[in-house]
């Protein structure tokens, strides 16, 4: 992966901490992209994913656990959705002004990348649990999750120059 500006690897101690301090279990491929990169701004000749006849999207930043908050997993929350949902959760980015997600349910979806995106096509909602939701307003909101990858090795392999 070529990056503009990328942060200081981080250590295993951070990414333990950070998996006991909020309670998930991070996917070890990603565990290793934080330990060889810890996230950054990607080369603009290589940061455009497309999802299916979609849409394609630039690549802004993906995060790491760094000291700043603003392109700190540790940091970063995303207000939207109750405790339970955000919890299982992971900001993990930005892509042409819309939030990249990792999915770290212990479930087959852990992993898994999804992009919040107002004008996706229509989709299944993400579901946290086999019983929905606790808050009303997540449901709704799940419906704004488009999954692009199965995992984050798949998504970075998605990741080239601009589509024609």
């Amino acid at each position: 992966m070529i990056f503009e500006r990328k942060n200081n690897p981080t250590t295993t101690q951070e990414i333990t901490e950070f998996e006991q301090g909020r309670g998930v279990r991070l996917p070890q491929d990603y565990k290793e992209f934080l330990l060889s990169f810890n996230g950054g701004y990607v080369d603009r000749r290589n940061d455009y994913f497309k999802v299916g006849s979609w849409n394609a999207f630039a690549v802004e930043e993906l995060f790491g656990i760094t000291k700043s908050p603003e392109t700190s997993i540790s940091t970063r929350r995303f207000t939207n959705f109750s405790d339970h949902v955000r919890a299982k959760l992971l900001q993990i980015g930005s892509a042409s002004g819309e939030m990249i997600f990792m999915d770290l349910r212990e479930s087959a979806a852990h992993g898994k990348i999804y992009i919040r995106a107002h004008d996706s096509p229509s989709n299944n909602p993400i579901l946290i649990d086999g019983t929905g939701f606790e808050e009303a307003g997540d449901y709704e909101e799940a419906q704004l999750f488009y999954p692009i990858a199965d995992s984050f090795s798949e998504f970075v392999a998605m990741l080239g120059p601009e589509p024609e």
